[in-house]
């Protein structure tokens, strides 16, 4: 946290002396406060920050190619006479925890045309989700598997294991 108000500090800096304060000289300083946290990473204690905007960053880019790919493929299903939807539900497995998680998991399979969550177990550890245009149901796990590895990349490896800890401790109390 302490990482990203220095950024911010130095993006207000860079607008002020800039001499226009615009969204765009805003971008800039952030840009160029994100190198430079990048650079002195050590010096700085920026470390963890940088992995984790590099890993959101990563996450965004692989969604919208996600996206753009899905909603290609479903345009291309529309104009078919018959089209090979292959529609099937499938449960899968999660490793990923906690409300926050869960809730951004789901709405980012949600948002992927062909694909609706339908829910989650009752101890949230399966997601069951349909699915459109995958050949099989373990192509179907493994498209959300690769995107739960992502945000579990974006996410504090604390936060997705204390949720996980706190599961388990709850599982066990009679």
């Amino acid at each position: 946290m302490r990482s990203f108000v220095l950024n911010i500090i130095i993006a207000l800096t860079w607008t002020l002396l800039s001499g226009e304060v615009s969204v765009r000289e805003l971008a800039v300083g952030f840009l160029l406060g994100f190198v430079i946290l990048a650079v002195f990473a050590g010096a700085l204690g920026s470390r963890a920050y940088i992995q984790t905007a590099s890993a959101a960053a990563r996450f965004a880019g692989y969604f919208l190619r996600e996206l753009l790919i899905a909603n290609v493929q479903m345009a291309v299903f529309a104009l078919r006479r018959h089209p090979p939807l292959h529609a099937q539900i499938v449960a899968v497995p999660l490793r990923i925890s906690g409300d926050t998680a869960l809730t951004l998991l789901a709405a980012t399979l949600t948002l992927m045309p062909g694909t609706v969550v339908m829910g989650f177990s009752a101890d949230r550890r399966t997601l069951y989700a349909h699915a459109i245009g995958l050949e099989s149901a373990a192509a179907v796990r493994r498209s959300i598997r690769q995107l739960e590895s992502r945000l579990l990349a974006v996410l504090p490896a604390s936060a997705v294991a204390e949720s996980r800890a706190v599961s388990e401790s709850k599982k066990e109390t009679p």
